[in-house]
């Protein structure tokens, strides 16, 4: 037998071992853990709905953890204030539309950010939040600033951080569970025109926010908490990939659940923890 001829064999063997290797994680994750932590999940929402109480103040004890809460940094809606101060309203509202969207665009599970103006639009877009940020918290504690806070522009500034976390969570897991073989073109971010649509709904959702009418209370309220849950889930999903063995063996949207499940009941159990050590 030829030294090729060997190599060749050597070569089979190996890819038939990491085959069974990844079949074998697959359906560790798949199956009974998948509907196991999906009940689990919407036990704790149904119980979450079900406690005592009215769920605007429901919301507003579970996000103690997340969001300082000070009325002067807050927005209303009616005689309702909101459950997030404006800047983290702007964040995980604008997260989850962007999340939505590029689902809808087919984005989710794609290996690459986007082109290099794409990755320059991101990186700007956490800049100003930052910038910004940094410029409030020197008014706050009285020192030099560059000019005057305001709700709307720390609303504004929120939701183009939370545009761009949204596209850089969705890379990072397409990156972490994708296999490493996926030379898909697909970007996350492909275009002007995505860019376009996910900044406009963003717009308008602040332009919602901005009113502070009753009416716009729960679509808000829902829509800023679900990005809260989703981003941080999305954070976990990372960890609990890489720690399960299934970084790189995500091939099919199915073996995702099990993992993305879990992500959620520990980002509601931090969350739970946070508010309790908040209030308590």
């Amino acid at each position: 037998m030829s030294q090729k001829s060997a190599q060749q064999i050597v070569e089979r063997a190996q890819r038939e071992v990491a085959a069974r290797r990844v079949e074998t994680v697959q359906q560790r994750w798949g199956g009974v853990w998948s509907w196991l932590f999906l009940a689990l999940l919407s036990s704790v929402l149904v119980a979450f709905l079900l406690a005592p109480g009215a769920l605007p103040e429901k919301l507003f004890l579970a996000m103690g953890g997340v969001s300082g809460l000070r009325p002067a940094h807050s927005f209303v809606a009616g005689d309702m204030r909101l459950p997030l101060e404006a800047r983290t309203t702007g964040m995980y509202g604008g997260f989850t539309l962007a999340f939505v969207s590029l689902a809808v665009l087919r984005r989710v599970g794609a290996r690459r950010l986007g082109s290099p103006r794409m990755n320059r639009v991101i990186a700007t877009f956490f800049a100003i939040m930052i910038f910004d940020g940094v410029n409030s918290t020197l008014a706050t504690l009285g020192w030099p600033h560059l000019y005057t806070p305001t709700n709307p522009l720390r609303l504004f500034t929120g939701v183009l951080f939370g545009t761009a976390m949204a596209c850089s969570l969705i890379w990072l897991v397409g990156m972490v569970g994708r296999p490493r073989t996926d030379e898909s073109t697909r970007y996350v971010l492909q275009t002007w025109w995505n860019l376009g649509i996910l900044v406009t709904l963003n717009l308008l959702f602040a332009f919602l926010v901005m009113q502070e009418q009753t009416l716009f209370y729960y679509p808000i309220a829902l829509v800023s908490t679900i990005g809260v849950v989703g981003a941080l889930t999305m954070g976990l999903l990372l960890l609990v990939l890489t720690l399960g063995g299934m970084a790189g063996r995500v091939t099919h949207m199915r073996y995702i659940v099990a993992p993305s499940a879990l992500a959620a009941l520990l980002a509601c159990a931090i969350l739970a923890g946070a508010a309790a050590m908040r209030w308590l």
